[in-house]
C-alpha cells in the first residue's frame, strides 16, 4: 500500500470526471485533494465568525504583526525583520503598519544603529489591547477546535502541522 492509500481524503474529494482526475496519476489525487483542504480549512479558520478578531477589528495580518511585536516587545523590530516573522510581504507591511499606527497600536522609532531604519515597537495601547485579546483569541480558537476534534486528534494535527511547516520552511531557505 502507498502512502496515497493511507491518507485520510478530505470530504469532498476529487470527482472522478474533472479534468484534475483526468490529469493526474491516481496515486497523487489524494495529495491535490490534500492541499486543497488545507487551504480551505485555512480560509475558514481566518475568517471564521467566531474569531475573537472581529469584537477588536483585527484583520490577520494586523494580529500577525502584533503577534511578532509581542515577541520583541523590548527592542522592537525592523519592517524588513516584522516581514521575515509574519505571512506577509515586505511591501505589504507598510500599509499595515500605518494603520496600526494610525491607532496607536504601535509606534516606529528611529533606529539608534542606523539612521536609515525604522524600528517598530507596539505602543501602551497595542500591549493592553493584546493582554485583552490574547485570552478571548485562545478561548475562541479552544471552541473551534474542540468543537470538531478529539484531544488526541488536536495533538497529532498539531504534530503534523509542525513537521509540515518546518520542511517547507527548510525547502523555502535551500
Amino acid at each position: 500500500m502507498t502512502i496515497a492509500h493511507e491518507v485520510i481524503m478530505p470530504s469532498k474529494p476529487s470527482h472522478k470526471n474533472s479534468l484534475r482526475s483526468q490529469a493526474t496519476a491516481p496515486a497523487d489525487l489524494p495529495f491535490l485533494d490534500l492541499s486543497r483542504a488545507l487551504l480551505k480549512a485555512s480560509f475558514l479558520f481566518s475568517n471564521h465568525p467566531e474569531r475573537a478578531l472581529h469584537a477588536y477589528q483585527l484583520s490577520l495580518a494586523q494580529m500577525d504583526v502584533l503577534s511578532v511585536l509581542a515577541d520583541a516587545v523590548d527592542s522592537g523590530l525592523t519592517c524588513s525583520e516584522i516581514a521575515e516573522r509574519t505571512l506577509i510581504t515586505k511591501g505589504g507591511i507598510t500599509g499595515i503598519l500605518d494603520r496600526l499606527e494610525a491607532r496607536a497600536l504601535v509606534k516606529r522609532m528611529p533606529s539608534r544603529d542606523d539612521r536609515r531604519s525604522v524600528r517598530v515597537r507596539l505602543s501602551a495601547k497595542g500591549i493592553e489591547l493584546l493582554r485583552k485579546l490574547y485570552p478571548a483569541l485562545a478561548q475562541s480558537n479552544r471552541a473551534l477546535f474542540e468543537r470538531e476534534l478529539r484531544p488526541e486528534q488536536l495533538r497529532e494535527f498539531a504534530k503534523s502541522l509542525d513537521l509540515l511547516i518546518r520542511g517547507l520552511e527548510r525547502k523555502s531557505e535551500a
